[in-house]
């Protein structure tokens, strides 16, 4: 699509989320796109950054009935995820290499996103997902090392609780509304969305900020004696 810029990602990659809000405030955006300070990692150490393809479920209240049979409750459910999990099958007829699935629950504690369907997506090339709900299995997750955001823990379902409203739409998450194809980051400090057409000015002033940063801890860590490591060449100059 036309948003997409490999190389603008790459060095988005390269800034940590400090540089970029850093660089957000340079351009006079202060506070937008700071997703709130719920949305956390499932594990330390998650970073990526990439375009953001949208989702939004709402409550649906709908419920179970009560099962007498195995096959009977698979049923219900079955038919409850063909229509909450359709944008997957819309996602499978795209290339969503480099998007973050971007997800708006209202904060519904409802785990939309679990082990198996987040090693699919992994699979098809997505950076990650940030959902304003819940995602379970996290220990499975972890072990797959599987890129989640998330402002809720569970191991509730969707299934009758949630319902899809729209996929590919401008959505609110955490408290920020996200456009297709919005630049969304992640690291440890949080989740930062940048308008797409505002990142290569974002860019540029956190390049700046990161450069003058790493000389000034690389002067740091001589005086202490610490052995240089990754964090003083970021930009691999």
């Amino acid at each position: 699509m036309e948003y997409r810029d490999q190389h603008l990602l790459e060095e988005i990659r390269k800034c940590r989320l400090a540089d970029l809000s850093d660089g957000m405030d340079a351009l006079g955006l202060v506070n937008k796109g700071s997703m709130s300070t719920d949305m956390r990692p499932l594990r330390p150490g998650i970073s990526f950054a990439g375009y953001a393809w949208t989702v939004k479920l709402s409550n649906s209240n709908q419920g179970f009935k009560p099962s007498e049979t195995v096959e009977e409750y698979i049923e219900q459910n079955r038919k409850q995820c063909r229509e909450i999990y359709s944008f997957v099958g819309v996602m499978k007829d795209e290339d969503v290499t480099d998007h973050v699935l971007v997800v708006d629950m209202d904060g519904y504690p409802g785990g939309l996103l679990g082990s198996e369907n987040m090693m699919k997506f992994h699979y098809w090339g997505m950076a990650g997902a940030v959902i304003d709900g819940g995602c379970r299995d996290s220990y499975e997750c972890n072990l797959e090392n599987v890129n989640v955001f998330s402002t809720k823990r569970t191991y509730h379902h969707v299934s009758g609780r949630m319902k899809l409203d729209g996929v590919k739409i401008p959505v609110n998450c955490a408290g920020v509304t996200v456009n297709p194809g919005d630049i969304v980051c992640g690291d440890d400090d949080g989740v930062l969305v940048i308008p797409r057409d505002k990142a290569e000015d974002v860019l540029k002033f956190a390049r700046a900020i990161l450069e003058a940063d790493q000389v000034i801890r690389a002067d740091h860590y001589k005086a202490l004696g610490y052995e240089p490591d990754a964090t003083l060449n970021r930009l691999g100059k």
